[in-house]
């Protein structure tokens, strides 16, 4: 280790970032979220009424999918902080992740049709690669903003950035996958789907490897314990996690928060094209959560900067449960209020990132303080495997209450049917909304308490 290199273990600095920094760390998500969202608002639909696989089938494909992806995520986590102690960055696995997760995306949506068990073999499959691929990628970009500064506002920054690209991602596969769909629909659906995922994919991995050659990311290195093996890493991870009150309360939110949207985004085709019998509305609808949180998030980093990172986040998720009760009316009343409906909850929805991706940079502070271990990408493991197993949950119940209610394709609905996928992008999102406000209100880390915190760490360091 240089006298240049700063200590792994030393709290990060407090200056002001880059633009190049910051531009590019937005851009990263922009990418990120091309495929997430892809996958989110398509995966699920292409699998019952593209491959005809039956719709607890496909929920059990995607849960299955997901449950790996979140086993994998702390195992990621681990080679991840191990790799970037001896090599000094996060950045360059994000590099080297980005043609795989482009590759396996178009794997996915490239599935033929034939025997069930074939086929369904072949999407379980392809969907395990994908969401290998994309934790290796994910991992780091994660990890970044608790390497790239201390300042708590600088980290809200980078969230509403993040959000932006995020945002940018969804509104582009949102609006241009039905599009392709629709250019190729003399060929079929599926050979639709198929030249959706060749232009997401290869867009995917482009923004991905732009962004991590833009990220101004500080070297810092580390010797590896010969001894140091999994279980210990995990270990750690646990005694981290059991004394970090903050972190258990984000871990809870993440949880709430992606089974909440999980039900809203998976169900959507099916609100419009059985519900309100509106398939014309499917472009705006889907692009606009998104296209709300582009307008939105900075106006949330801003509100939290003059407020708190808790009070911001209270006021978006209520926001958030505004716009899905109105979506619950949208079916009685004309298509204008579901248009209405999904600026609302994009609008609201946009402050759960922001704060939430900036907090957790500031708790990982907070638990160094308390445990003497500066646990970096092994918490957004832990994170994005509370996010995983969230979502494949939330596949299997949302295929699971179709199957329920007697929902199959190509044919008319039965009112149970239409009820449970109203519920599905309604009442049972904002009840989860709800649930994260109770949650949140006991956040403790505001941004005094954080200055005092990264003001401890650096008198601890500099008394050694």
């Amino acid at each position: 280790m240089t006298e240049s290199t700063p200590p792994a273990d030393a709290p990060p600095g407090t200056g002001r970032l880059n633009v190049a920094t910051r531009l590019g760390y937005g851009l990263g998500d922009f990418g990120f979220v091309a495929a997430w969202q892809g996958a989110a608002l398509f995966l699920l639909y292409f699998y019952t009424d593209v491959l005809h696989l039956s719709p607890w089938m496909a929920g059990a494909i995607y849960l299955a999918g997901m449950v790996w992806d979140a086993i994998s995520d702390p195992l990621i986590a681990i080679w991840t902080e191990r790799h970037a102690a001896q090599r000094g960055r996060y950045g360059t696995i994000m590099r080297w992740a980005a043609l795989p997760v482009g590759l396996s995306y178009l794997v996915m949506f490239s599935i033929p049709t034939g025997g069930t068990l074939l086929t369904a073999a072949a999407a379980l499959l392809s969907h395990l690669v994908f969401r290998t691929a994309y934790t290796c990628a994910s991992m780091p970009y994660n990890t970044l903003p608790a390497r790239l500064t201390g300042d708590s506002d600088e980290r809200s920054a980078l969230s509403a950035l993040r959000v932006i690209g995020a945002a940018l991602g969804g509104l582009t596969v949102a609006i241009a996958t039905p599009l392709l769909v629709q250019a190729a629909a003399e060929a079929g659906e599926a050979a639709g789907y198929r030249l959706a995922a060749v232009a997401t994919g290869a867009l995917a991995a482009t923004i991905l490897i732009i962004s991590s050659l833009a990220i101004r990311e500080p070297r810092i290195m580390r010797s590896v314990s010969p001894s140091a093996n999994v279980l210990r890493d995990l270990r750690e991870l646990w005694r981290f996690t059991v004394r970090n009150g903050p972190l258990q309360r984000l871990l809870t939110l993440m949880l709430l928060a992606t089974i909440g949207f999980a039900l809203f985004t998976q169900s959507q085709l099916y609100f419009l094209q059985h519900v309100l019998q509106q398939p014309a509305l499917t472009a705006p609808v889907l692009a606009g959560p998104a296209l709300a949180m582009i307008v939105t998030a900075p106006l949330w980093m801003m509100l939290a900067a003059r407020t708190s990172k808790r009070a911001t986040l209270m006021a978006g998720l209520l926001v958030a449960a505004a716009g899905y009760v109105l979506m619950g009316f949208a079916p009685a009343a004309s298509p204008g209020l579901a248009l209405l409906s999904v600026a609302v909850i994009g609008t609201g929805s946009a402050a759960i990132p922001v704060m939430f991706w900036s907090m957790v940079p500031d708790v990982i502070d907070y638990g160094q303080l308390q445990t003497g271990l500066r646990v970096e990408a092994r918490t957004f493991g832990l994170t994005t495997f509370v996010q995983k197993c969230a979502a494949g949950i939330a596949a299997l119940v949302a295929g699971g209450l179709l199957a329920l209610s007697g929902y199959a394709p190509d044919i008319a609905q039965p009112s149970e049917s239409l009820g449970t996928i109203t519920a599905l992008v309604s009442w049972l999102p904002a009840a989860f909304m709800l649930a994260m406000v109770a949650v949140v209100r006991g956040y403790p880390v505001s941004r005094e308490h954080h200055s005092e915190i990264i003001e401890q760490l650096g008198r601890k360091r500099g008394a050694e």
